[in-house]
């Protein structure tokens, strides 16, 4: 066999996606070639970074000049060899192709052809090698037919921080394990109830109880019903031995807040109540609690709960706009969520890569903007993004849209359950996928009624703007010197507020996005330069705040407010400033990591009277890697975040809230905040609430939204509802106490309570690798996660459940050691210990 080899030399910023999985291609499509991607070595100064394609033909006739190979893979610059016979050229943002020059030679039969280049940045995990590759030919029956390829996903090497996962990981466990925890409590659920007082006794459920509840309660009465039925295998009839009632709060002064309950269990009476239906709902969430973790007969202690929120915004964003979630799907995540007693949802549908959301009217924005596939000029459907799928009409993560119906039957089914749907219209950046397909509007209808062409245009056809996004595009900006641009967001919003009418859906504010707007938009624009001179426009930032204050006036014509990402409180006049804050209803303030030295910006924010959700990168960026471990997919832009760093949130202390820097090496937290800017008394007042992000970029499948969500959510889930944990107010070795217990206490909740449950619900979730350390020829390990096994090889093979079962110190002289955690039937990613 001959190998025909040649370097491109690959230069860029390396902000890369996910899992290629390791398959191997079956060329099941009938391509003629097969594709595999090797990482290399860095070189000398650790800075460049070889990668190659390796393709060979497996058909039995040659493979000549008439074919592209498309792939995807986060954005990189290349820099083109002259004299190589294969081209790569970028297609878009991630989207790349290569295909024969002018020197190309036929490849025969079982020949290969290997393309080596090299990048900057680095690749510390296997989730960043290229994907979705397809093969194009370019002559007879098949032309313009993509054909798929697999890539093959070579290990990468493991670099010093990857070794050290594993015996970190140990001391970790180890001082969870040593910590000092109260006896562990049926009433110790999640999120941890305020107050609790038993009284003695107890009673049992067993297969049948009664349930009464007042009129207005019918809805939380009907919905804890059906879990108590569907969870437990509890009938609900007219007479049993034990009563369930809920009913309103005797004493409504009592209420701190309107998610305020009270649990009671005397005799055989269970009472739940309230002054809303939510703190009803809150209650019965908790009851179902108590019962997690039990078989029947379920105990339950005689006690009195009395029980609220400290923060009444505790969200979840869920980007279905990068890569697709089903409204079923959405569905189960939504129940889930609120059993938890999160309240908000914001509902990520429009983003450069797809548009998600039926708007009559407007049908381009889902015929086009919700499809990807392989196209060269973007009339039908937009380019394969992240996962490279290159067919429009198949089900794949980057197809899809709700219709106008499956909305409002979403918007009912979350209503019902408490969570209030923030719907966020991506503007003016991120805007991508309306702004192409509102261009294939305006060819659609050119010729034959000019005015309904232009009606709804995002671009100035005369821009020759040159600017970069944060995602590497250079066309995702709106217009905002154009008034359909305006005529477009009106419409939109009006169509979004006749949803949330028919649903009966409570609608108080719509998400505006406003961030990442790339530096250099607008410039180019002769509309946009008309309209800074009439308006007196200095500057770029001029038209971002002009295009913000023009949508909330919008708005306002439908008594709505406004919430938008942190850059739409940032840097206006005075004047603006008094608007937008007395308009808005929360501003997601995310950067939080101490390394960028801007951790300050959401108390600034809060203290100039915006109405702040802290949405912590470093804490609640749900889409960032649990840890460093190659196996382990996941941004890490923001270094890694896992349930721990959820927890350790404070959302009175932000500077508190990274126990660690970027790295993972343990910070010193007392010191964390001097010198930066502190909460006034109004700006504390203006802390409404915590939310989690999950962007999609690396999302496959729902199986990937559960697997970032559970249980790393969970410690957003403490914190939204107890903000103010015991240890908030300690320093020193008595706060790493304080913390180190609840901490404990935290995981034995997961292990004992909500992994059976989420295994039960068929809930896909993260078990963390086991923590590996060899000391004086013994081989040690551990995990927080009570029931599980830990399984090792000393061989250098992977471990499976029949591997050797780690149960005590043991003897141990390899030079590498690999374990993984089982439980149920879930298994970790590996550990490796090299001696």
């Amino acid at each position: 066999m001959n190998d025909i080899k040649f370097s491109l030399w690959t230069v860029g910023w390396l902000y890369i996606l996910f899992f290629a999985g390791g398959c191997k291609s079956t060329n099941d499509s009938g391509a003629p070639v097969s594709l595999t991607w090797e990482m290399g070595n860095y070189d000398e100064k650790g800075k460049y970074y070889e990668n190659s394609f390796l393709l060979k033909n497996i058909s039995d006739t040659p493979v000549g000049k008439e074919w592209e190979i498309y792939y995807s893979q986060f954005p990189r610059t290349i820099r083109q060899d002259a004299s190589s016979p294969v081209r790569v050229e970028q297609v878009n943002a991630t989207l790349f192709k290569m295909y024969p020059g002018e020197g190309f030679i036929s490849l025969a039969p079982g020949d290969s052809l290997k393309v080596i280049f090299r990048c900057d940045g680095e690749v510390p995990k296997n989730s960043h090698a290229p994907e979705g590759s397809y093969w194009v030919s370019q002559s007879g029956a098949s032309k313009g037919k993509p054909l798929p390829v697999t890539l093959n996903n070579i290990p990468l090497p493991m670099t010093e921080w990857q070794r050290t996962i594993a015996r970190k990981t140990y001391e970790t466990n180890l001082r969870l394990n040593n910590a000092i925890t109260p006896e562990f409590r049926l009433t110790d659920i999640i999120p941890s109830i305020k107050k609790v007082i038993t009284t003695g006794g107890n009673i049992l459920l067993e297969k049948q109880l009664a349930l009464t509840f007042h009129e207005d309660f019918a809805n939380e009465g009907k919905l804890l019903k059906e879990k108590l039925s569907g969870w437990y295998g509890l009938e609900v009839v007219p007479e049993a031995p034990v009563t369930i009632t809920l009913d309103y709060l005797s004493d409504k002064k009592k209420a701190v807040n309107e998610e305020y309950y009270e649990l009671s269990i005397d005799g055989q009476q269970i009472r739940i109540s309230a002054t809303t239906p939510h703190g009803i709902f809150n209650g019965t969430q908790t009851l179902l609690g108590l019962l997690k973790g039990q078989e029947s007969p379920f105990r339950l202690e005689a006690m009195s709960i009395k029980d609220y929120p400290d923060l009444l915004y505790r969200g979840q964003m869920l980007d279905i706009a990068r890569n697709y979630t089903t409204v079923d799907h959405l569905k189960k995540l939504i129940d889930i969520l609120s059993f938890y007693k999160l309240n908000v949802l914001q509902f990520h549908f429009s983003d450069d890569e797809g548009w998600r959301l039926e708007i009559p009217g407007l049908e381009e924005l889902t015929a086009i903007g919700s499809r990807r596939g392989h196209t060269t000029d973007e009339k039908d459907w937009l380019y394969p993004a992240y996962d490279g799928g290159y067919d429009p009409c198949a089900a794949t993560s980057g197809n899809g849209y709700y219709t106008r119906e499956e909305f409002i039957d979403l918007l009912r089914y979350a209503t019902e359950r408490h969570v209030q749907v923030i719907p966020e219209i991506e503007s003016p950046g991120h805007a991508r996928a309306a702004i192409v397909a509102m261009n294939a509007r305006y060819r659609k209808y050119i010729d034959t009624d000019p005015e309904k062409a232009k009606e709804y245009l995002l671009s100035d056809l005369q821009d020759t703007s040159r600017y970069v996004s944060a995602q590497a595009y250079t066309d995702n900006v709106m217009n905002v010197a154009l008034p359909s641009t305006y005529r477009f967001m009106e419409k939109v919003i009006q169509e979004i507020v006749s949803m949330y009418k028919e649903a009966d859906a409570p609608l108080t504010t719509i998400h505006l996005g406003g961030d990442e707007v790339a530096k250099g938009a607008w410039m180019g624009s002769p509309l946009c330069r008309t309209l800074m001179e009439e308006q007196g426009m200095e500057k770029a930032h001029d038209l971002a705040e002009y295009f913000i204050t023009r949508v909330v006036d919008c708005l306002q014509q439908h008594n709505l407010s406004f919430n938008g990402w942190q850059e739409v409180a940032l840097g206006h006049k005075k004047d603006t400033h008094t608007y937008l804050a007395q308009h808005a209803s929360g501003i997601n303030s995310w950067k939080t990591v101490p390394e960028w030295k801007e951790d300050e910006i959401p108390y600034q924010i809060a203290n100039n009277g915006y109405p702040v959700i802290l949405c912590n990168v470093n804490n609640f960026y749900l889409d960032l890697a649990y840890d460093a471990h190659p196996d382990e997919p996941g941004h890490f832009w923001g270094g890694y975040v896992d349930e721990s760093k959820a927890f350790s949130m404070l959302p009175f202390d932000v500077y508190r809230s990274s126990r660690t820097d970027m790295a993972g090496n343990p910070v010193e937290i007392s010191s964390a905040g001097k010198g930066k800017t502190a909460l006034t008394a109004s700006g504390r007042k203006q802390i409404k609430g915590v939310q989690a992000q999950l962007f999609a970029e690396t999302i496959r499948g729902f199986q990937w939204v559960e697997y970032y969500m559970f249980p790393k959510v969970m410690g957003l889930v403490e914190r939204g509802w107890n903000a103010h944990p015991d240890w908030e107010t300690l320093s020193g070795a008595a706060e790493q106490q304080a913390f180190d217990r609840d901490l404990a206490l935290f995981y034995e909740k997961i292990s004992v309570k909500e992994m059976p449950y989420w295994s039960r619900m068929g809930v896909n979730f993260r078990l963390p690798h086991p923590g590996l350390f060899v000391r004086d020829g013994l081989l040690y390990a551990n995990t927080p996660i009570e029931g599980a096994q830990i399984c090792y090889t000393t061989d250098g093979t992977e471990p499976t459940i029949d591997s050797m079962l780690w149960e005590a110190p043991v003897t141990c002289q390899s030079a590498v050691v690999k374990a993984k955690l089982f439980y149920r039937d879930k298994q970790s990613v590996t550990s490796c210990y090299l001696q």
